[in-house]
């Protein structure tokens, strides 16, 4: 049984690391089995610090209801982009970037009203392209956009150019610097499959081009801009990325492009995962960057200053255009402002962290945690155990949200609640069955030495039934029947056998009712013990009061037998109370008995055979006595002085009254000892 128990710890030890290194384990396999959940911790993470300010330098200018309202249904004449780019420069920007594709040319043949000619005169839309142009050089800052297919499959023969062959001026604008992937971090890029560039003539004209592309997570929100897309041997930067070096001033040369780890933008850090992505630090929902109607432009509604040096990002916000992305905070944003997001945290340096330091320190919160797990979860119930869980998850959950919050730092949130949660959970299934089991264990043990009280009180807490041995103070009571071997000569065994099964039933209701520990039965013999395996203060006492209730019991017996012709058995008890060992003990596996063992044990039964000698049914040695004298009073004998009862030596302990009978020497001791003998029986305690 203690191998058992032993094992049963051990298992319960290593449960939770065992446990949390599963956890660990399955995570690593599969990036993806936490992450749309871990992603959703973000989110809240970016609603509970709520809105910050953007950079004031960028600006929107928003193709907008009023917009179409107003200038005609979408997509508007090159002629009317061209109207718009030239109101813009005029208000003297630093940067203006065209978050919309100009990637075919308008037909030669169809005509449309020029938007600036008040007689609306016919104007060939191949002017219209070429008045652009002019318009994207004289502005000189223009960044346009380009849009590259990234197949969703990794099948190689399916990775068609979709779009046809990358012309070679495109590759001006890739990344001029590449330094390639550290040892270690040798993780397969973004490859593109196919690319939509603007014209040609577009692009010579224009200061820079950026791809747009982007893809949501498996939740379908938008939370990393692609800093590099490899294609065809080259990787080209982002949209908001070039606005914001033609911004600084940094030539093309000054931009270096360091794979698995980030760019190099200047004196700027651009950090990324291995994959190239940046996480995208929104500011809050919809329109929180300036935003400007296209048409309050083209109409000169609005003032030279609110451009003046600016970077201004000219997109879509109509809802019929369809570009509008999920994020933290809106369900429809413009793509215009997810690329100002991008911009502004490359000029104000506000980005956030996810690197190999965060996994580092998500491998220490998870040890730390396991540790603290390990540590006392064991040693608490369900209840203790659903607190210092949650504790942990509301500790780890308030420092995650304060390094974001503080440093733009993401920590994980659901792994380490996943790991507490499965580790809580796992252990407590396991405790209840180890408790279920042990408690079974307890009640087949005690059930037939102890009241089901004690029962009771053991299994709600299992430390008071330890089976290992331990010194306890406890008292012992032997009681056996007088002249039972004469007894037994003239009667049948059939009566001797229901006379002794009556006598020893009542006897063991009444040890149960003064909570006694019932030890044996030997032969005729009953050996009942207090103070274990639950402690019992008053466990002398306690002794003493079932000893007169036994002797009552039998008293009732007696009368009994006597009623049915039956010759009436007697009993004598002897008490003593000292140290012994406690404890299971037996052959393992085979025979095992809950005794105490000791020098005070065969005290109690020599005292018991006293009890003939003396003609007393019930002695109790000095030692139990010390335990109880400080509750008997001085009985007086009739008329006696005080001294004369004083020098009898008579003392009472409530109603029952108890005599110093004689110092003596029993078998087995060198030492002798006082013995006590009960004078009168009362009414037991209720």
């Amino acid at each position: 049984m203690v191998l058992r128990e032993q094992i049963a710890k051990k298992i319960g030890q290593y449960l939770i690391p065992a446990i949390i290194i599963s956890f660990m384990v399955i995570t690593w396999l599969d990036p993806g089995f936490l992450e749309v959940w871990e992603a959703k911790t973000l989110d809240f993470r970016f609603l509970i610090r709520g809105r910050i300010t953007p950079d004031p330098r960028i600006v929107i200018v928003a193709i907008d209801e009023k917009s179409i309202q107003e200038l005609g249904r979408w997509p508007w004449s090159r002629d009317t982009m061209a109207a718009l780019l030239e109101k813009i420069a005029a208000f003297s920007p630093k940067v203006v970037a065209f978050d919309i594709l100009f990637s075919e040319k308008e037909a030669e043949t169809a005509t449309l009203p020029h938007p600036l000619s008040l007689d609306r005169k016919a104007v060939s839309l191949s002017e219209a392209d070429r008045r652009f142009q002019s318009a994207i050089t004289a502005a000189g800052n223009v960044i346009l956009s380009v849009a590259f297919d990234v197949p969703i499959t990794t099948d190689q023969s399916k990775k068609q150019a979709f779009f046809g062959e990358v012309p070679s001026y495109l590759r001006n604008f890739s990344y001029s610097r590449v330094r390639q992937t550290p040892l270690g971090k040798v993780v397969p890029p973004i490859q593109a499959a196919g690319v939509l560039p603007p014209l040609r003539d577009f692009i010579e004209a224009s200061a820079g081009l950026g791809h747009v592309y982007a893809i949501p997570d498996r939740d379908t929100v938008l939370r990393r801009e692609f800093v590099w897309l490899k294609y065809q041997g080259d990787y080209y930067p982002p949209l908001a990325l070039q606005a914001a070096r033609i911004y600084l001033g940094l030539s093309e040369m000054e931009v270096e492009l360091r794979l698995g780890e980030g760019v190099r933008l200047g004196s700027v850090h651009i950090p990324t995962d291995e994959r190239g992505r940046m996480l995208i630090n929104y500011h809050g929902k919809e329109e929180t960057f300036p935003y400007y109607s296209a048409s309050d432009v083209w109409h000169g509604r609005i003032a030279a200053s609110k451009f003046s040096d600016k970077l201004v990002l000219i997109g879509t916000s109509a809802l019929s255009t369809f570009d509008h992305v999920i994020t933290p905070f809106s369900n429809a944003m413009p793509g215009v402002e997810k690329n100002a997001s991008v911009a502004d945290s490359i000029l104000t340096q506000r980005f956030l962290h996810r690197t190999d330091i965060m996994k580092g320190i998500d491998l220490l919160f998870l040890l730390l945690i396991g540790l603290l797990l390990w540590r006392y979860l064991p040693r608490l119930h369900a209840v203790g155990g659903f607190f210092l869980a949650s504790s942990l998850f509301v500790a780890h959950l308030m420092v995650a949200t304060f390094l974001f919050i503080r440093w733009g730092t993401w920590i994980y949130i659901f792994h380490p609640l996943g790991a507490i949660a499965v580790s809580y959970v796992g252990f407590t299934v396991y405790q209840y069955y180890s408790e279920e089991k042990k408690a079974k264990e307890i009640q087949r043990m005690f059930s037939s030495y102890v009241s089901p009280r004690i029962v009771k009180e053991m299994i709600k807490n299992p430390e008071l039934a330890k089976l290992g041995g331990r010194r306890e103070e406890v008292t012992i009571l032997f009681s056996d029947i007088r002249s039972f071997t004469h007894f037994c000569e003239k009667h049948s065994p059939a009566d001797v056998v229901e006379l002794l099964n009556e006598y020893l039933g009542a006897m063991t209701d009444v040890v149960f009712r003064w909570e006694g520990t019932l030890d044996k039965f030997v032969g005729d013999a009953v050996m009942v013990f207090w103070g274990a395996p639950t402690p019992q203060e008053d466990h002398a006492e306690r002794a003493i009061r079932c000893a007169l209730h036994m002797r009552k019991k039998l008293t009732e017996l007696q009368e009994k037998w006597r009623s049915e012709g039956r010759e009436p058995l007697d009993i004598g008890i002897g008490i003593n109370t000292g140290t012994v060992i406690v404890g299971n003990m037996g052959a393992e596996g085979k025979k095992m008995d809950y005794t105490v063992i000791g020098d005070p044990v065969n005290l109690a039964a020599r005292v018991e055979s006293l009890t003939r000698k003396y003609d007393y049914p019930l002695i109790i040695t000095e030692n139990t006595y010390d335990r109880v004298k400080e509750i008997i009073e001085t009985h007086h004998l009739g008329h006696l002085p005080s001294r004369e009862a004083d020098r009898t030596g008579v003392k009472k302990l409530g109603r029952i009254s108890i005599s110093r009978l004689d110092d003596v020497t029993v078998k087995g001791r060198e030492q002798s000892v006082a013995i006590y003998g009960i004078v009168g029986i009362v009414r037991e305690r209720a």
